[in-house]
């Protein structure tokens, strides 16, 4: 019997003879993320174009092959995806996985979650094959077992948190060599701004000025290097802030919408509403409120 899998917003059919199939789907997720556990001795998972023009979400699809073979074909493309290999798959096209004697983990990621972490040249070149056999693909699927092993013990705020810092060492990953180099010391400007803008989102007053000021580096050269990076300073701080309030939506506390412009550094409600709005397609109330609405449904 074929399934519409949540997961993985593929279509997943067996693939055996009748009456000789074994398998199981499992799946845990909020608003932004869902991670999932499959395995199947033959089984096939697609999505059409159909599929792919009726749902609006730019969904990316991160596949673990932990035991057995996983082939995938996308884009006229096939990739055999092994134990100690990772497969990165796009929703805006076609898409068929087959799974031999296979267990798989897969974590299901909003575009814009990895878009806004990676330069535009990048968003193209990323690799769909990545190897996690060592170093940061080691590091993240450990993170993934853990995550799954301990879901029961994690808020949906704490899932989610986890799961954007699971993105940061994806994108990492998949740029690999292509991530800036230091090149004239900008790239270690760079990552000294991301990290500076990081821990400074909530103060008012932060610019490009102020950073460059307290890093002991002039306003030029902090422009250059977001500039290589495909950004500016003044976009850095404010996707920084604005991922500081779509941490804060998704908490179980109770939230005052109208005190998080002031408290995540917004100058005002209808300036972060205008910026919310423009990133995530709807208001922070709105956001807030379907979090809370699916979480319910989900807890009940």
């Amino acid at each position: 019997m074929s399934v519409i899998s949540a997961a993985t917003r593929y279509r997943v059919d067996p693939t055996c003879a009748p009456g000789t199939f074994r398998g199981r789907l499992l799946r845990i997720g909020t608003v932004a993320y869902t991670l999932g556990r499959a395995s199947a001795d033959c089984a096939q998972g697609h999505r059409t174009a159909a599929m792919a023009s009726e749902d609006p979400h730019d969904i990316r699809t991160l596949m673990v092959t932990i035991r057995g073979q996983l082939l995938v074909r996308q884009d006229d493309q096939e990739f055999r995806v092994g134990p100690g290999e990772a497969f990165l798959a796009s929703s805006n096209s076609s898409f068929e996985a087959k799974l031999d004697h296979a267990d798989i983990a897969l974590l299901t990621i909003p575009g814009a979650e990895m878009d806004n972490r990676l330069r535009p040249g990048t968003r193209r070149s990323a690799p769909r094959t990545l190897d996690i056999n060592r170093g940061l693909g080691r590091v993240l699927v450990g993170m993934l077992g853990e995550l799954f092993a301990q879901r029961a013990h994690l808020s949906a705020a704490d899932f989610d948190a986890v799961c954007d810092r699971l993105v940061d060492l994806l994108c990492m990953l998949a740029v690999g060599d292509d991530r800036p180099d230091s090149e004239g010391g900008l790239g270690e400007v760079e990552a000294m701004v991301r990290r500076y803008v990081r821990e400074h989102a909530t103060e008012p007053g932060l610019t490009g000025a102020t950073v460059a000021r307290a890093l002991g580096w002039s306003l030029r050269q902090v422009q250059l290097a977001m500039q290589q990076a495909g950004t500016t300073p003044r976009d850095l701080i404010r996707e920084e802030r604005l991922a500081l309030v779509h941490e804060r939506l998704r908490s179980p506390v109770h939230i005052v919408i109208g005190e998080l412009a002031h408290s995540c550094g917004f100058s005002s409600n209808s300036v972060l509403s205008a910026a919310f709005r423009q990133r995530y397609g709807m208001s922070p109330r709105e956001f807030r409120a379907q979090y809370l609405l699916t979480h319910r449904v989900g807890a009940a």
